[in-house]
């Protein structure tokens, strides 16, 4: 066991920094998409199309952020780590718009926030590679953590170490992830040295 020291940490948002309710099987049969990426098939439709699921998204998303809980001991941990001098960070596939209301409910302020409208979204390497250079930190001095494979591939892809936060009763991809936390208590351990590795 050795100690690993994270320079910068970025997150997921749904399902990671909040208790997870989006019903994304819910979202796939109101827009008649039944398996494939979302984001990719929207992105192959009419631009009429397009902006009607991407509107229907955009509600589903923003009642979620007006009344979703936070994970146990997010906040918590947010401030222990940034009394650490490490910097935070936010990779979403929401919107800036939905984005904004559940930060503006957080007392953490993050260093940088990429939503959907960023050129490249999860699960591409490019939202990570952008937040390193402007840390200015190697990719395995950062910790990405999230809930979904797609944040898992995004890490690896840019070379960044990979941490799963694992649900309960979620689909499992501890198996694809360097680590495998299931509380901020279990991530403030791994990133403090005390690592449990899954």
């Amino acid at each position: 066991m050795h100690n690993r020291r994270f320079k910068g940490i970025i997150f997921d948002m749904d399902g990671t920094l909040t208790v997870p309710v989006i019903d994304f099987d819910l979202i796939r049969r109101k827009l008649g998409v039944t398996d494939g990426d979302i984001v990719e098939v929207i992105a192959s439709w009419p631009e009429a199309k397009r902006r009607w699921a991407w509107n229907l998204i955009e509600l589903y998303e923003e009642e979620v952020c007006n009344t979703n809980q936070l994970q146990p001991g997010v906040e918590a941990a947010l401030h222990n780590f940034q009394l650490r001098g490490i910097k935070l960070g936010i990779i979403t596939r929401n919107t800036r718009k939905s984005s904004d209301i559940l930060l503006r409910r957080m007392k953490v302020n993050f260093d940088v926030v990429l939503t959907r409208e960023y050129p490249f979204i999860k699960p591409a390497p490019e939202p990570v590679l952008h937040i390193l250079e402007k840390w200015q930190i190697k990719p395995e001095e950062c910790l990405m953590i999230g809930d979904y494979i797609h944040d898992i591939m995004s890490a690896r892809a840019a070379g960044a170490v990979s941490c799963y936060f694992k649900n309960p009763d979620s689909t499992s991809w501890e198996k694809d992830a360097d680590y495998t936390v299931q509380s901020y208590c279990e991530l403030e351990a791994l990133v403090f040295g005390e690592e449990n590795n899954k």
